[in-house]
């Protein structure tokens, strides 16, 4: 999907940055351009016909399975992707209705997510052991995911995860929240009857809602591409996420949720560019403790912010979000050869 739509709710700038670099010589990167994005890669029959799209780099243990948030395909991860391939097998992959995967069965909920990754883990004979990233509200199907495969995972980064329960503990603090949020459904609604039309001409309110700018410095053949995969099909499984998100994905994870040990984990938290106003300042306190909270799912977890960063920190600060997974990565290493 061209336009971001991810729960961007950021934190404020100027925050001290805690992010310790690993200290490694890289090996070569892999050969790879962005313009591989434009095309799908392995398609991978994971129920009844349905395909999902995943594309992997590198070689070598763990492998890291990255996760993007609300309406992202595996583009947004283009600036991490080969670079973490350097060290050990790297894999995206575009969920249900995203970029070319097929849609999936309704209700997209985080029960039905972490299945759709367990299907294309088990039909593409993907091996643990694994590192799993998830961004914004793809870390609710990310932790159920580890809740269930915790033997099989060696260490999670949580890039500015969303949180359960997130839209009305927001609107508890700043009522005028449910507004926003309400409007985000609107206008995913007005995708799937506007795009059900026809391709909307550049410059009309359901281009500039549904499909926007192209995200700058992905090629031209790129952009094309996946424009043309924007439908009301996709629109369909982004509402469905975004929907269930504060139902049933929520009451998943509550009923999930399990100590991972000493399980190698980082959160990252965007520090933001801009000073907050009023409300945000009060939600963002509240996305701090949330990201806490997080973090001691495990004893060897942390929450450290990211300075200068916007709630997609794989786009702004994408050395932040290498620099974490390849600690995890190592610390995952370090753990399993005791």
């Amino acid at each position: 999907m061209r336009k971001r739509v991810g729960l961007n709710f950021n934190m404020a700038a100027g925050m001290i940055s805690l992010l310790v670099p690993l200290a490694a010589v890289p090996a070569a990167k892999p050969a790879f351009s962005w313009n591989d994005y434009a095309r799908p890669h392995r398609l991978v029959n994971v129920d009844g016909g349905r395909r999902l799209n995943l594309f992997c780099l590198g070689s070598g243990s763990p492998t890291v399975l990255l996760e993007g948030g609300l309406g992202d395909d595996i583009t947004t991860w283009r600036n991490v992707h080969a670079e973490l391939a350097r060290t050990t097998r790297v894999c995206g992959y575009d969920r249900a209705g995203y970029g070319f995967s097929d849609p999936g069965p309704s209700p997209r909920t985080a029960e039905a997510l972490s299945e759709d990754l367990e299907r294309l883990l088990r039909k593409a004979r993907l091996r643990p052991p694994f590192v799993v990233v998830g961004a914004s509200i793809a870390s609710l199907h990310v932790r159920l995911f580890v809740d269930r495969h915790l033997d099989e995972v060696a260490g999670v980064v949580l890039v500015d995860p969303s949180f359960e329960h997130q839209v009305a503990v927001y609107e508890k603090v700043t009522p005028a929240f449910r507004t926003s949020a309400e409007q985000q459904i609107a206008t995913f609604r007005s995708c799937i009857k506007g795009l059900a039309a026809g391709a909307p001409a550049t410059g009309t309110q359901t281009w500039k809602d549904c499909i926007g700018d192209p995200v700058p410095g992905l090629p031209a053949a790129v952009t094309k591409a996946l424009a043309a995969r924007v439908t009301p099909d996709q629109y369909r499984m982004v509402l469905s996420e975004l929907l269930e998100f504060e139902g049933r994905s929520s009451d998943q994870i509550d009923a999930s949720r399990r100590s991972w040990g000493d399980l190698p984990l980082i959160v990252l938290t965007a520090g933001g560019t801009s000073p907050p106003d009023h409300d945000q300042a009060i939600r963002n306190t509240v996305w701090m403790q949330a990201h806490d909270r997080m973090a001691k799912l495990s004893s060897r977890g942390v929450n450290r912010v990211v300075p200068n960063a916007t709630h997609h920190i794989q786009d702004s600060r994408p050395d932040a979000v290498i620099a974490a997974i390849d600690e995890v990565i190592a610390q995952a290493r370090t753990r399993r050869s005791r």
